[in-house]
């Protein structure tokens, strides 16, 4: 009798300890703090004991813009860890930062989880920081994805086929003075804050094509991105500026340096980051793989095809 007691105790000590790993590991406002006194915010969703594989956010995202991965990332056993990148969300803003940091932060961030081994991936603005990642130190990374990729801004055609808007932040932030650009980000801002069921009709009527009917089928999809946007914007606008700036500037990465295979994932009805950046990408990184998926464009070929890029992700080892 005394023997089932224990058996039973430790068994609801055990529910207890798992129970809240779980709950601690499925908040969205976790944070670590790096060597140097800074700190990175950091959500996690899925499965807290699962195959641990960071995302990089886009530009003017946050830690809380891959809430949509939550069920998927369950279903095969995937842990999302999503970070935000400095002076984003809970992070502290980095003075004259450039993006080859990054990997650096990774590195840290993945010594205080205790990751011997993770896959990364980043969503069109989050390109940059998986390249970073991989220059860096690649030795624990085993998979690496660019789906829908921000490329550099510094060869021919970096602009070709993109929808008018994404070209006119570009053109604001190439410019010297960044005033322009700060007005322009700063009404964005104002306009998720306050009108944000505008940004949702705005979405559903001039988006390409497989965006609009992702956006009218899902409007919930519109506000997750409306609430992963605004968190972007916690600490006010410096850090996103500061990023639109690095975009338009010299990466400094060689590309070409770069040995670790990449899946780059893009839609041919993408006006964000439209084809021809995955067509550079792979004449510039020796050992990447290019995927182009039809009518399928920033937002719906994420969303649409999740599954696939988790699994590929988590099973795929291309290292030799």
């Amino acid at each position: 009798m005394k023997k089932m007691k224990v058996k039973w105790i430790i068994i609801a000590i055990l529910g207890l300890i798992i129970s809240n790993y779980t709950i601690q590991a499925m908040q969205t406002s976790n944070t670590i703090e790096l060597s140097d006194g800074r700190v990175l915010g950091y959500a996690e969703y899925g499965e807290p004991l699962g195959y641990p594989i960071f995302y990089f956010h886009g530009g003017q995202e946050s830690r809380l813009s891959s809430k949509f991965m939550d069920s998927a990332a369950k279903k095969l056993n995937v842990r999302i860890i999503s970070l935000d990148r400095p002076g984003v969300g809970l992070s502290t803003f980095q003075k004259n930062r450039q993006f080859i940091d990054w990997g650096k932060d990774v590195s840290e961030f993945a010594d205080s989880l205790r990751l011997e081994k993770y896959s990364i991936f980043g969503l069109s603005g989050g390109a940059p920081h998986v390249l970073a990642c991989l220059i860096s130190d690649s030795s624990r990374i085993e998979n690496a994805t660019i789906v829908s990729g921000a490329t550099p801004y510094n060869y021919k055609g970096t602009l070709k086929d993109m929808w008018f808007p994404v070209k006119l932040i570009h053109w604001f932030a190439s410019w010297k003075k960044d005033k322009q650009l700060r007005k322009f980000i700063q009404n964005d801002f104002d306009g998720l804050l306050h009108k944000p069921e505008k940004r949702i009709k705005q979405f559903q009527k001039y988006l390409p094509k497989p965006d609009k009917k992702l956006m009218i089928e899902h409007p919930e999809y519109g506000w997750e991105f409306i609430e992963g946007s605004k968190e972007s914007y916690k600490q006010g606008i410096d850090a996103v500026v500061q990023e639109w700036k690095l975009y338009v500037s010299d990466w400094q990465m060689q590309l070409n340096t770069i040995q670790f295979p990449v899946n780059l994932w893009y839609g041919s009805s993408d006006r964000m980051a439209p084809t021809y950046r995955g067509e550079y990408y792979k004449k510039e990184l020796p050992n990447s793989k290019l995927k182009v998926f039809e009518n399928e464009g920033h937002f719906s070929l994420i969303r649409n095809h999740l599954e696939e890029i988790l699994t590929e992700l988590k099973t795929t080892h291309n290292k030799e």
